[in-house]
């Protein structure tokens, strides 16, 4: 589907059906290079295993001569005439691709077409970096594009560490002495008599085994199943075809206690799945886990910072250093009865809290 204005044109392709142009394939390539999130291969497999049911995933384009555009990845509820980023739960960061000295211009039109031409009632984006130029970009084109109620809101905190040192035990050395004292209390516990061992894998060869064994602690861990089953699975292939994967396994007796998958791209290692087996958690398994893979991707893979991506637990702070904010954008189309609607209870709302909070 096309619309041309006078100056730009709007495309919208299906991500999984369409056959992409040239310059946005390269536009993604591009973008992985920055955030393995914001690329292709990340975004395929999320549209093909992990979308609500009712949605499908679609790349808008807006362009104009001489060949500056912005590309944003969205999932359209054709249903209720919604229109999210394309993220999920799994997703910790949204960005939109582009190349063009005038974002704020061409998302305008990029989202006065959403509004007009797609009838949507309502438009989220999240989870962003709220000092990137794109998020103001994207608050402001929505102002200017007939959106109403555009607001934002705390997503998540995201803890990470900027790694300074090559060498593993100088980065322990900056981390509490609770956090060292532990690990070296558990490495004695789980290595001695030779009983515990841990597997690191990166490719394809021992995937197998390694994804089997995950699955196996994941399903005797505290955590609920997995509502889309097939997410990981894909991502481990994509991870280890694209050379990110670091997936951790650690064994007890030759059993698998605990498993982790990180991701290594573009001098970041992400800490994305952690689980453990809730019969060996006197063992602390996976705290000798954690150490083995941050000495790994610090020491071999050279990594310049580890990502903890969602969430703000608490033990988060005892591994990192830093902490930074992911926001949202939402806003509503008053074009449409459904929209003007939720802009009103979005209204009421608001006004609430406004007052029940000068009343305190």
């Amino acid at each position: 589907m096309t619309a041309t204005t006078d100056t730009v044109s709007i495309q919208r392709l299906s991500l999984l059906q369409d056959s992409l142009p040239p310059f946005i394939t390269s536009a993604f390539e591009a973008a992985e290079q920055s955030q393995h999130e914001a690329g292709l291969a990340w975004l395929r497999n999320l549209a093909n295993t992990a979308l609500p049911e009712g949605e499908a995933a679609y790349i808008f384009i807006a362009q104009k001569p001489p060949g500056e555009f912005v590309a944003l990845p969205m999932r359209i509820d054709e249903k209720r005439r919604e229109a999210h980023a394309l993220t999920t739960y799994y997703s910790s960061i949204y960005s939109p691709a582009c190349n063009t000295t005038d974002p704020a211009g061409l998302l305008t039109e990029l989202f006065t077409y959403l509004a007009r031409s797609q009838n949507l009632v309502s438009l989220t984006l999240s989870p962003m970096d709220p000092d990137s130029k794109l998020y103001t970009d994207c608050q402001l084109a929505l102002a200017q594009s007939g959106w109403k109620g555009v607001h934002s809101w705390h997503c998540f905190t995201n803890w990470f560490h900027p790694v300074t040192s090559e060498d593993y035990p100088s980065y322990l050395q900056t981390r509490p002495s609770r956090l060292r004292n532990t690990i070296r209390r558990k490495q004695r516990k789980f290595y001695a008599d030779d009983r515990g061992d841990i597997e690191v894998v990166t490719g394809v060869d021992s995937l197998m085994a390694a994804r089997k064994a995950f699955e196996s602690v994941y399903a005797s861990s505290w955590k609920q199943p997995e509502p889309y089953p097939h997410f990981i699975p894909g991502l481990l292939e994509t991870a280890a075809s694209r050379g990110w994967l670091r997936l951790g396994i650690a064994r007890y007796d030759g059993k698998p206690v605990a498993a982790q998958l990180w991701l290594v791209a573009n001098g970041t290692a992400a800490i994305f799945k952690l689980a453990y087996h809730q019969d060996y958690r006197t063992l602390s398994p996976g705290t000798v886990l954690s150490d083995h893979l941050m000495a790994h991707v610090i020491e071999h893979d050279k990594v310049k910072c580890v990502d903890y991506l969602t969430g703000d637990d608490s033990y988060k702070k005892d591994w990192m250093s830093a902490q930074r904010e992911r926001r949202g954008l939402a806003a509503y189309n008053p074009a449409t009865l459904k929209g003007r609607a939720k802009l009103a209870a979005h209204t009421i709302k608001r006004k609430a809290r406004t007052l029940i909070a000068g009343n305190r």
